[in-house]
């Protein structure tokens, strides 16, 4: 078997396949249940996780034909600590209550 850049896209693509699928859920349980419940904590918790994927994506699918599309993993970093940070914050309000 030969592998070639092709196969090597074809690959990237379905091995994340999953993944995606699972972000899609996840994303909209976020979105659900902060705005059920009013929660302001976690309110933006969905926009970190859909700004991770967007620049996730391009990654996975043009990073081998266009090298600084790797730079995106920049971004997704930013948007990885954000998500850190809202989830930190929630904490620290919980603990002074």
């Amino acid at each position: 078997m030969v592998i070639t850049d092709r196969s090597l896209l074809i690959w990237g693509i379905c091995r994340n396949i999953p993944f995606a699928l699972l972000g899609i859920l996840v994303i909209v349980l976020f979105y659900r249940s902060a705005k059920e419940r009013g929660d302001e904590a976690f309110g933006w918790m969905w926009l970190t996780i859909v700004l991770s994927f967007g620049f996730y994506i391009p990654v996975v699918l043009w990073a081998e034909a266009v090298l600084m599309i790797g730079m995106l993993m920049i971004p997704k970093t930013c948007a990885y600590v954000w998500t850190v940070m809202i989830g930190y914050n929630a904490m620290k309000k919980e603990l002074r209550k």
